[in-house]
């Protein structure tokens, strides 16, 4: 069996569609299935060993020239100007990143179906992808995908976003949709890499998979042990990748919290310079898998990602969703669930933080509530109930 994998393409630093797509190819291939992917080669992209990659075009935000969109948008995220903007919807995302815009689609569409038929996959999956559902839907190819319960369209769209899309699929005779969010109907079987109790979707075709690593053993929230046995638990870790607060102000507020303090606070931050003071270190990345077993905190920006990470370390989560949509359900859903916390970018500040931190950090029962979640994560399979599901689907296909 031969699957291509399709992540979403963005000039702006988006981790979860690119991440997921390299676990994905990992796991495929232990499976003894053959993988190639179609992967813009943006700031989110790494190569994958042993894995062919198929030319993708990288999306201009906003749909604006080259030359414009290259030197004024890195300009634009280090002064957090793009982070300010409220988005309400997932049709707001792509067409941010550019992923709606009529003469990109076409190419991009263009790109995939070349892919398609040079590769001639099994199936193609789409990691929140539009340009690959529509290829697949052309080609005539099974198509799988990535859902999420707020990308879904009956949680929010925005129609008036939809006419350079509907343009191009009057071109290739599809048929139109009211918003971008109804191609994600589109796929044979849709995969959501989290469990019912965070995202509790009701569309009999959707796989609760929890989280797509492999971990070897969900953290105790009762005594705090990880994979690795007892550890000392002082660090708290920090990412909040493109949310509403600035790098700048984030750097600001972590540093007066935490700066001569017991903890060890580790920063992920593209946006700053890396160096450490103190007991604070930032980084462009750190290996958060072996930091988090260690960490009795993590403050993020309630990514999907983010969120995942750790709750199957059994780590209670500070959370400033900020204006967006998607990471806004996500805290709102962890808080719910007894194991973290919610804050307001507008509150976002020392004397707030501090406040929090104290309460979170030492919660006996944020952490066991963390670490149950996790547990449950864990046991969903990830990939491997994905190979188990898909070969299954393939082999019923092949016979019928």
């Amino acid at each position: 069996m031969k699957i291509l994998l399709a992540p979403m393409a963005a000039l702006a630093e988006t981790a979860g569609p690119s991440s997921r797509v390299r676990l994905l190819a990992e796991g495929f291939r232990e499976a003894g299935i053959e993988v190639a992917t179609c992967a813009a080669e943006d700031v989110n992209y790494r190569e994958i060993g042993g894995v062919r990659n198929f030319f993708l075009d990288v999306p201009m935000p906003m749909g604006l020239p080259e030359v414009i969109a290259t030197r004024t948008f890195p300009v634009a995220q280090k002064l957090g100007v793009t982070a300010r903007k409220t988005v309400t919807s997932f049709d707001q995302v792509l067409r941010f990143t550019g992923n709606l815009d009529y003469k990109y689609l076409k190419k991009s569409v263009e790109s995939v179906r070349q892919a398609v038929q040079e590769f001639r996959p099994d199936a193609v999956y789409s990691e929140f992808n539009v340009s690959a559902m529509i290829a697949a839907r052309k080609e005539g190819v099974p198509l799988y995908a990535t859902v999420s319960y707020p990308t879904q369209h009956t949680f929010a769209c925005d129609p008036s976003l939809a006419k350079g899309l509907n343009r191009l699929l009057g071109e290739l005779e599809l048929p139109e949709v009211e918003s971008a969010l109804q191609l994600f109907d589109w796929a044979d079987r849709a995969f959501c890499p989290s469990i019912r109790e965070l995202e509790p979707m009701e569309r009999e075709d959707v796989c609760y998979v929890g989280t797509l690593k492999t971990v070897a053993k969900a953290v105790d929230g009762e005594n705090g042990r990880g994979a690795a046995g007892k550890k000392k638990r002082n660090k708290v870790l920090v990412y909040m990748g493109n949310g509403t607060v600035s790098a700048k102000q984030m750097m600001q507020v972590v540093s007066r919290v935490f700066c001569g303090t017991g903890y060890e606070v580790y920063i992920a931050s593209t946006y700053l310079p890396e160096g450490t003071t103190l007991n604070v270190h930032v980084a462009p990345r750190w290996d958060f898998d072996t930091l988090l077993d260690e960490a009795v905190l993590f403050i993020n920006h309630g990514g999907q990602n983010s969120i995942m990470d750790g709750l199957i370390h059994g780590v209670p989560q500070i959370m400033v969703p900020g204006k967006v949509f998607e990471r806004q359900y996500n805290a709102k859903s962890v808080m719910e669930n007894k194991a973290g916390v919610s804050l307001s970018y507008k509150n976002f500040n020392a004397e707030k933080l501090s406040v929090i931190v104290e309460k979170v950090a030492h919660s006996k029962s944020n952490r066991e509530y963390a670490a149950a979640l996790g547990k449950k994560l864990v046991a969903g399979g990830g990939v491997k109930t994905m190979v188990d599901i898909i070969g299954a689907w393939h082999h019923y296909k092949s016979v019928t």
